[in-house]
């Protein structure tokens, strides 16, 4: 799963021209490449599904959003992403793997993978950054 993720996101990041964090996931929202999905107004969006308990947690939310998109569109389905739409932790997973792609957390080198350091450089809650890690095994 973890493999299928990286290689979707570094597409995602080929196809949006981004190569240094903050990933702009709220403008790959609004404005998706031709054959991706649909775009979104987030201001016509319920706030019930933003999550804002942490720092970073509605960027969070936004990201889960922005996976569950990925993986219903035709864009998603061609990279083998379509058979995780109904699993929670899998857009988790994936929401993560877009705000904090492994590339990008390479860039860095292991003396810079401090958790509050990596935590306002990708705009991530502490936690997902840890579970991102942990994914990983850095």
């Amino acid at each position: 799963m973890l493999t299928i993720f990286e290689r979707a996101v570094n597409d995602l990041m080929v196809a949006f021209d981004v190569t240094r964090p903050p990933v702009p996931v709220e403008l790959m929202l609004q404005r998706p490449r031709p054959g991706m999905w649909k775009e979104v107004n987030l201001s016509e969006l319920s706030l019930s599904f933003i999550s804002v308990n942490q720092r970073y947690s509605p960027r969070m939310s936004v990201a889960r959003l922005l996976a569950r998109h990925i993986c219903r569109c035709e864009w998603g389905a061609t990279r083998g992403l379509g058979a995780y739409t109904e699993n929670d932790e899998a857009m988790r997973s994936l929401a993560r793997a877009i705000i904090m792609p492994r590339q990008m957390l390479e860039e860095g080198g292991a003396a810079s993978r401090l958790v509050p350091i990596l935590s306002d450089k990708f705009e991530m809650p502490e936690e997902d950054v840890e579970r991102r890690l942990r994914e990983l095994d850095l």
